[in-house]
Formats: C-alpha cells, sequence, structure tokens
C-alpha cells in the first residue's frame, strides 16, 4: 500500500539529515509504536492495556502517540463489523477505551518491517542540526511532563489521594519544568503533597479543594526553590514506574542523553552537548 495524504512528505524511508521536526517526531513514534505493539505478523499493534511494558510515561502521551499515526495514516482503528457484537455486547464496558483498542497497520508487513529499520537507523545517526535540536527538544519537554505527571498520580494513589490531580496541576508543573529537571521536580511534588497531607490534617478545606492546594503548592516550592536558590539533587525514578519503550529510545538511541535525561533541565545545550559527545566517541 502507498503512503497516503501527509505520510508522503515524512522521511520514513529516506534517511537524510536534513529533518523537519515534524518528520522527527513522527518518525519516532512509528518506530516506538512499533518495536512495542506490532504483533510478530507486523498487522497490527495490540491494544495499550495489553502491553507488556508502557509505551510512553503517560497514558495519554500514549493515546497521542496512536492518534497522531492515525492522521498519518499509518494505522487505523480495528473496528469492523465482526467486532460490532464484541462492543455492543460486551458486559465489562467501563473498562473499554482507547486502551482496549487494537490497531490495523495499513502497510504490508514487509514495507512495514523496511520503514520501521529506516526508521530506527535514521533516529540514531541523526545530526544534530539547528531544527533537530528544536524538535528534540519539544519532545524532550513533552516527555518530561509526562513523566511527571505520571509519578505525580503514582504518589497521588499510593498516599490515598485521587490520582486525576494531575491534570489540575497540569499547568504548575510545565512552569516549573523551565527551571528543573524530571527528578528535582519530583522531589519538589513529594515536598508539595506533604503540604497537602498537613492542609487535609488541619481541616478547615473542603476536599474538593485539595487538588488546587497540590498545584499551588508545586507552584510556591518552584519559585521558593529558583529565588532562594534551593540545591536539588532529585529523587530517584520508583521502581513500581517502569521507563516507557519511546523514552528509553529518546534517552539512549535517539539523544544519547541516558542519565540526563531524567537529572537535567530540558535544553538545546543538552541536547547538542550529548549528541556530539557520542559521535566523537564513535
Amino acid at each position: 500500500m502507498g503512503l497516503p495524504g501527509t505520510l508522503v512528505r515524512m522521511r520514513i524511508a529516506k534517511p537524510t539529515g536534513n529533518m523537519h521536526s515534524q518528520d522527527l517526531t513522527a518518525n519516532l513514534y512509528f518506530a516506538a509504536a512499533v518495536r512495542l505493539a506490532a504483533d510478530h505478523s507486523l498487522t497490527r499493534l495490540v491494544p495499550l492495556d495489553a502491553l507488556s511494558e508502557p509505551l510512553s510515561p503517560h497514558d495519554s502521551f500514549s493515546q497521542r502517540i496512536l492518534l497522531s499515526l492515525q492522521a498519518l495514516g499509518v494505522i487505523e482503528p480495528e473496528l469492523s463489523m465482526s467486532n460490532a457484537e464484541d462492543w455492543l455486547m460486551a458486559r465489562d464496558w467501563i473498562d473499554l477505551g482507547l486502551e482496549s483498542l487494537a490497531w490495523r497497520i495499513r502497510w504490508s508487513p514487509r514495507e512495514c518491517r523496511d520503514r520501521h529499520a529506516v526508521a530506527s537507523e535514521l533516529l540514531r545517526d541523526i545530526e544534530p542540526s539547528e531544527e533537530v535540536l528544536g524538535g528534540l527538544l519539544m519532545i524532550w519537554e513533552d516527555l518530561a511532563l509526562a513523566e511527571v505527571a505520571q509519578y505525580v498520580r503514582w504518589t497521588l494513589a499510593k498516599s490515598g489521594y485521587n490520582p486525576d490531580w494531575d491534570q489540575t496541576a497540569i499547568g504548575s508543573i510545565r512552569d516549573a519544568l523551565r527551571n528543573f529537571s524530571i527528578s528535582q521536580l519530583m522531589y519538589l511534588v513529594t515536598i508539595s503533597l506533604r503540604t497537602v497531607s498537613s492542609t487535609h490534617q488541619q481541616g478547615g478545606i473542603p476536599s474538593e479543594r485539595l487538588g488546587r492546594v497540590f498545584a499551588d503548592a508545586i507552584g510556591s516550592f518552584a519559585r521558593r526553590a529558583v529565588a532562594e536558590r534551593w540545591i536539588i539533587r532529585g529523587m530517584a525514578r520508583p521502581n513500581e514506574l517502569r521507563v516507557s519503550t519511546i523514552a528509553a529510545m529518546f534517552a539512549h538511541d535517539v539523544t544519547r542523553l541516558d542519565d540526563a535525561y531524567l537529572t537535567r533541565t530540558p535544553s538545546i545545550v543538552d541536547l547538542y552537548d550529548a549528541m556530539t559527545r557520542a559521535r566523537s566517541i564513535h
């Protein structure tokens, strides 16, 4: 099957150092999805809730990857008349959602295999041009937001609070990531949770407002840390939060950031240093 629409302009099948940021993101999404989720026949992507590892740091990011690939014409939802009874008559419908949907790959198995091999090679050997570095920075910022948001969900649930407060805190997290790394922000999230616990114990604030208290605490601690020049060593990723496929590819295969992916504030300088250092070694 030929490449439809927008995908014609993607350089999945033609390695080049002069890659646009959109092409870069599309190639990374494609390579990560196929590496983790493709079945042995390379004809479909298994549902997100059936994967052995996370595709991305956050469920919403994983859905974004799949919807992007669908919009580009790479995949399509595995929905047909043969699936209708499953959806119409399901008794466990409350658990059904995008994460339970399989996706059909629109290319032949051979074409998918070839394009995945080329995309993976392209991502490993990409030239750190100005446009590429700008595109990689956007991806790093998005991944960092997803990493911290998922940590927020995990630590809130572990402490007996509503994990959906991560949505309330997104603005504060995004602002804080301008000055702090993923691991540093995990620490600020942890001390912000102590503020929520203290406020909750003292009473006087309705439970439904505690999510706002939590988000405000993250922003407040982040501003204080900048103004007072705190030295924050950061926190290690909890073992319960497994490294996602796209984060591992980005940190180790594409940028060679390795541990700096978690410990450095997203920046073009760090990206350039990591990529040029890796090239000089090899």
